[in-house]
């Protein structure tokens, strides 16, 4: 067993499933594409016909109902702060006999409280309406949880969900994407991989000031997926930050896919940085997925993708920020230094179809 299998509590904090046993029944058949999504455009705005995996999105929010007495005084008390509540995107492989939705729901920037022992609902987008999948009560850490099994799964392709507190009716986007076996991922770092510098998330939150991206990065990100590599963007960032993470992506033009950050709090660099990465990527690789390029820009990124077998060949790292503390890497051929995104269009063009 690979070392980062061992790490259990980390994995079960991430709140993806592991796969489990096929049983002998119709229910734990393969999800397939639903027939009325096949329209619906491929994953990123793909052009690409492989694989043909659906991006299905929803505008607004569900339609949920007005909102409901809390259970309990002291969320009212809570509530009063501004919302930030994240789902933790779904990844599912099309053979997993569960789904598992699931996030935390809390309130306030700065103290982030969780809501305890309070009902969410949970929604789809199917086919660009929303579509109830149930609901769930909080635990006494926010955290929210609904399994999805049978036909009761999501179908194949990438899609919308949400949130929704019952108590104020406050609410919050994820994503889920449910890929069959062997479909390519390009795992990306982002503070430093994608944003100008390793400080600028942090420098923001002090100073107000506009997160920057490195030219070319969309546009690299962009041509990945059109040949079929999905991105999933993990960044030891705490999971506190999952909705300025998802924003500042959509708003640099960065496309679509899961995210994965660290649970509760920033991981510190170095080996805690190591651990929740490659643990995090056995789980995307638990569901039948194949992690098959990484990008970052430090030594810790190179350490994480060669735990989970990324070949130095694929494994880009941004520089010139931290080239010292990479340099032993590169010379050795554990990754590739780029030092301008632009630079490796060709190189991405000439990767296999996926």
């Amino acid at each position: 067993m690979r070392p980062g299998m061992r790490h259990a509590k980390l994995a079960l904090a991430l709140f993806v499933l592991l796969p489990v046993l096929p049983s002998c029944t119709d229910d734990a058949a393969d999800v397939t594409l639903d027939p009325a999504e096949a329209t619906a455009g491929k994953a990123d705005g793909a052009t690409t016909a492989l694989p043909a995996l659906p991006d299905v999105q929803c505008t607004g929010t569900p339609a949920a109902g007005p909102s409901q007495s809390w259970r309990h005084l002291t969320s009212r008390v809570i509530a009063t702060a501004t919302p930030n509540h994240r789902g933790f995107d779904l990844v599912a492989g099309a053979s997993d006999t569960s789904q598992i939705i699931a996030g935390e729901a809390s309130y306030g920037t700065t103290i982030d409280k969780a809501l305890e022992d309070e009902w969410v609902d949970l929604y789809a987008c199917r086919a660009g309406s929303w579509s109830k999948l149930g609901s769930a009560l909080t635990d006494g850490e926010g955290g929210f949880r609904l399994t999805l099994t049978g036909t009761k799964r999501l179908p194949l392709g990438q899609r919308d969900l949400f949130v929704s507190v019952r108590g104020d009716r406050s609410g919050a986007r994820f994503l889920g994407l449910v890929a069959p076996a062997g479909t390519a991922l390009a795992v990306s770092d982002v503070d430093g991989t994608l944003t100008s510098s390793e400080d600028a998330f942090p420098t923001a939150l002090v100073t107000g000031a506009a997160v920057a991206i490195h030219p070319g990065a969309s546009a690299l990100f962009a041509r990945l997926a059109a040949r079929g590599y999905r991105p999933v963007y993990l960044t030891a960032r705490g999971d506190a930050f999952t909705a300025a993470t998802r924003s500042w992506l959509a708003a640099s033009g960065m496309p679509r896919g899961p995210m994965r950050l660290a649970p509760h709090r920033i991981t510190l660099p170095g080996a805690p940085t190591v651990a929740f990465k490659s643990d995090a990527m056995f789980e995307l690789e638990s569901h039948g997925l194949d992690i098959a390029i990484g990008v970052g820009n430090r030594a810790s990124d190179v350490s994480a993708y060669g735990q989970v077998g990324v070949a130095g060949d694929r494994t880009f790292i941004k520089l010139p920020e931290f080239s010292g503390e990479v340099a032993a890497d590169l010379q050795a051929g554990r990754a590739r230094g780029v030092a301008s995104y632009g630079d490796l269009m060709a190189t991405v063009g000439a990767l296999p179809q996926r």
